[in-house]
């Protein structure tokens, strides 16, 4: 490459393309990220899932990170930024009694229609697995202890739309 006035020119518009098709990119979302829409409840509402998620990380910090997804078959329709577990103890005994800050153990909920708890929103989650933990939910807080706790209320509000909407009442905590 030579630095011809030219080049510099073609040079800088070609990372400003690509500075703005990544930005573009970024925004894309789900399509149910919002909540439930007409065209996106069609068919059979069996075909509806939600799972969750610890996020991998080689820091032990973001062991609390986790996602929640909602899937119509394989597809998926929207993923919210969750916490469970507190980053300070991300070792701990998932399915040991309450209070030691442990995540949701791995496995199959049954999950409860949103109702209001105070001025948040809660989703019963009740383990289809022996465990010694007990009142368990998906509801509004950070940090999260041993709760799914989702910290942005629009995107609570909006997983809350999509239970109601679809009737879904399991939940799989994956990893």
């Amino acid at each position: 490459m030579s630095c011809e006035p030219g080049n510099s020119a073609r040079q800088s518009n070609s990372a400003d393309n690509i500075k703005q098709r990544h930005a573009q990119q970024s925004k894309i979302i789900d399509p149910g990220q919002t909540g439930p829409n007409a065209d996106l409840l069609q068919g059979n509402h069996d075909d509806f899932s939600l799972k969750a998620r610890r996020l991998r990380s080689t820091d032990t910090m973001s062991n609390s990170q986790w996602v929640v997804e909602l899937f119509k078959g394989s597809k998926r329709l929207a993923l919210w930024p969750a916490i469970s577990g507190y980053n300070t103890n991300p070792t701990a005994d998932r399915r040991w009694s309450p209070g030691n800050g442990a995540a949701l153990p791995i496995g199959d909920y049954l999950l409860g229609q949103p109702e209001p708890w105070g001025t948040d929103i809660w989703l019963n989650l009740q383990p289809q697995f022996k465990t010694d933990r007990s009142g368990l939910g998906i509801h509004h807080c950070n940090p999260g202890s041993g709760c799914l706790c989702i910290p942005n209320r629009n995107n609570l509000e909006a997983v809350a739309a999509w239970v109601k909407a679809t009737g879904i009442n399991t939940l799989t905590v994956q990893n």
